[in-house]
C-alpha cells in the first residue's frame, strides 16, 4: 500500500475543525448570562417605589386627620361651665372675691329677672383688678362703668383673647363743674356666652356682672 494514500487530505483536516468548533457550547448553551432590565422594568419599579411612597405619606395623613377630629370631638362635647356658674373675680388689695352674674337670661327673654349688683368693699384702694374668665375673653365682651356724673360713664369693648383682666378706678379722671371727680356707682362686665334653655338644649345667654362700691 502506498503511505501516500494515508496522510489526511487538507480538505479533511478543514471539515474536521469545523464539526469540532460547531460541537463547542456557545454562550447561550452555556451558563446564563445576567441581563440588563429593560427600560420597561425599570419604568415599572421606579412606579412602584412612587406607589409605596404615596401610600406611606397618605397613611400618614390619616393619622393626623385622625387625631384632629378626636380633639375637635372632645372640645365640642365636654362640659363646660354654664353662664350662671361662671365667675368674675375681683382683686382688692391681697384679697381675692369671687363675683357670681348679675343676669344670666336667654336673649329676649321677657320673663328675665336681674339679681342686684355685687357690693364690694374697696377697703379704701383707689382701684381694683378684675380678672375675667377664659369662657368670657375668649370672644368679644364690654365694660361699662357708670358713675354719679353721667357724663363720666365709660364704655370699653375688647376682642377675643385681647385682655384677660383690667382695671376698675373709684373715681374717674374727669372733673365735674366743681373741680371734685366723679364717683363709680356701678362697674358692669357684658358677655353673650353658650347656656341651656329649659329642654336642655344650647342657647344664647346674655350675661352680665354688675359690681357696686359698697357704701358706708
Amino acid at each position: 500500500m502506498n503511505s501516500s494514500n494515508s496522510q489526511p487530505r487538507p480538505e479533511d483536516t478543514e471539515q474536521f475543525l469545523k464539526r469540532a468548533n460547531a460541537s463547542k457550547p456557545t454562550p447561550a448553551e452555556g451558563s446564563p448570562q445576567r441581563s440588563r432590565p429593560s427600560a420597561k422594568q425599570r419604568r415599572k419599579a421606579e412606579q412602584r417605589k412612587q406607589l409605596i411612597t404615596m401610600l406611606s405619606i397618605l397613611a400618614l395623613v390619616v393619622v393626623i386627620v385622625g387625631a384632629v377630629l378626636a380633639v375637635n370631638w372632645w372640645q365640642n362635647n365636654r362640659e363646660g361651665t354654664l353662664p350662671e356658674d361662671q365667675r368674675v373675680v375681683a382683686v382688692v388689695g391681697d384679697e381675692e372675691v369671687e363675683i357670681p352674674p348679675y343676669s344670666a337670661c336667654e336673649i329676649d327673654d321677657p320673663d328675665c329677672e336681674p339679681g342686684k349688683p355685687f357690693e364690694l368693699d374697696f377697703k379704701g384702694q383707689d382701684e381694683i383688678t378684675l380678672r375675667i374668665p377664659e369662657d368670657v375673653y375668649d370672644h368679644d365682651w364690654a365694660m361699662l362703668s357708670i358713675f354719679d356724673d353721667p357724663g363720666a360713664n365709660d364704655e370699653q369693648y375688647h376682642k377675643a383673647n385681647e385682655t384677660t383682666e383690667t382695671t376698675v378706678r373709684l373715681k374717674s379722671e374727669k372733673k365735674n363743674s366743681d373741680g371734685s371727680n366723679p364717683e363709680l356707682t356701678v362697674v358692669e362686665i357684658h358677655s353673650l356666652l353658650v347656656g341651656r334653655d329649659a329642654d336642655g338644649e344650647e342657647t344664647p345667654v346674655a350675661t352680665v356682672w354688675a359690681i357696686s362700691p359698697a357704701r358706708k
